[in-house]
């Protein structure tokens, strides 16, 4: 497989376009065209979809590009890695975390880091524990910041990071934002602004509903915090969130409230790959990451381990 071709195909994949991938790696578009027919005479399938206005991925070319992705990403590591030799203080770090702890958790954290190691550069990916914890697993990205459990068939080493409060929260103008705590029963009253089913985060929750012995009435689903909390905040219901993501918010419209008997919590681990030993930066991240969250390094936690 010739690797510029490949890189021609990414590029023409992220654009959408030939016109706007010739633009961009300054080739004509007719080389453009001429590169990815040669790739895909190799594959023996088409790669694009070509209509007047566009062209797009058919579903070999959306089979490939991760992959190229991945190549790429690992040539780039492999140029740093040998570089790094000298100091062992450069290299290329892909984070995955979930949205709420990129933007409650983790901006200071991450400011501290790349202001000791400015010549490490960090790519942070968002999305689902679910996702992410696959994304380690395939070695897509090098760590993730996770909610636990995750499945015991991914390849992940977990390294608990922190345990992190849930709290039970409503429209500020609500009956029950007069009261100090609530009983279990009570959040019955209030229609439920869940996470997406079947999300790591609704899957926590729920737990704690059954454990608690309730089955509160939901009425709507979302992925995002800021969505959930306006909907709270205009008496649409009520919602179990992060403490993080609410702190100081109680002067906007919303009052937090905790469950009397039944602390509510989540478990965040850092996720990496099984494998034999790790890109040097990604290991002083790591560290970085696990004593700025936990207190203690990567090595600590791991002699804690049974």
């Amino acid at each position: 497989m010739d690797l510029h071709q490949l890189k021609v195909f990414r590029e023409a994949a992220r654009a959408g376009s030939f016109t706007r991938s010739s633009e961009r790696l300054h080739l004509s578009q007719s080389t453009i065209s001429l590169h990815i027919k040669k790739l895909e005479e190799e594959f023996g399938v088409p790669l694009f979809l070509r209509t007047k206005r566009r062209v797009q991925l058919s579903e070999g070319g959306k089979r490939l590009l991760p992959y190229a992705d991945r190549i790429f990403q690992e040539l780039k590591n492999a140029d740093l890695a040998v570089k790094a030799v000298g100091d062992m203080e450069c290299g290329a770090i892909r984070l995955g975390s979930g949205g709420t702890t990129v933007t409650y958790v983790l901006p200071k954290v991450l400011r501290a880091f790349q202001a000791r190691y400015h010549r490490i550069e960090l790519i942070v990916t968002t999305g689902s524990t679910e996702a992410l914890a696959q994304a380690v697993h395939q070695q897509t990205l090098d760590l993730a910041i996770v909610m636990q459990p995750v499945p015991s068939s991914l390849a992940l080493e977990l390294l608990p990071l922190l345990r992190e409060e849930l709290v039970y929260v409503i429209g500020s103008d609500h009956k029950l934002a007069a009261k100090s705590s609530l009983e279990p029963g009570e959040i019955l009253e209030v229609p439920m602004i869940s996470y997406l089913r079947g999300s790591a985060m609704q899957n926590v929750i729920d737990h704690y509903f059954r454990a608690m012995g309730v089955v509160p009435r939901i009425t709507m689903e979302m992925e995002n915090n800021e969505a959930i909390k306006a909907l709270v905040r205009a008496g649409l219901g009520a919602a179990i969130l992060p403490l993080c993501c609410v702190t100081g918010a109680q002067k906007s419209g919303i009052r937090v409230l905790r469950i009397r008997n039944f602390p509510l919590e989540r478990n965040l681990a850092l996720a990496l790959p099984k494998a034999n030993g790790l890109p040097r930066a990604v290991e002083k991240f790591a560290s970085h990451l696990t004593k700025a969250l936990s207190g203690k390094t990567v090595v600590e936690i791991r002699n804690e381990k049974p």
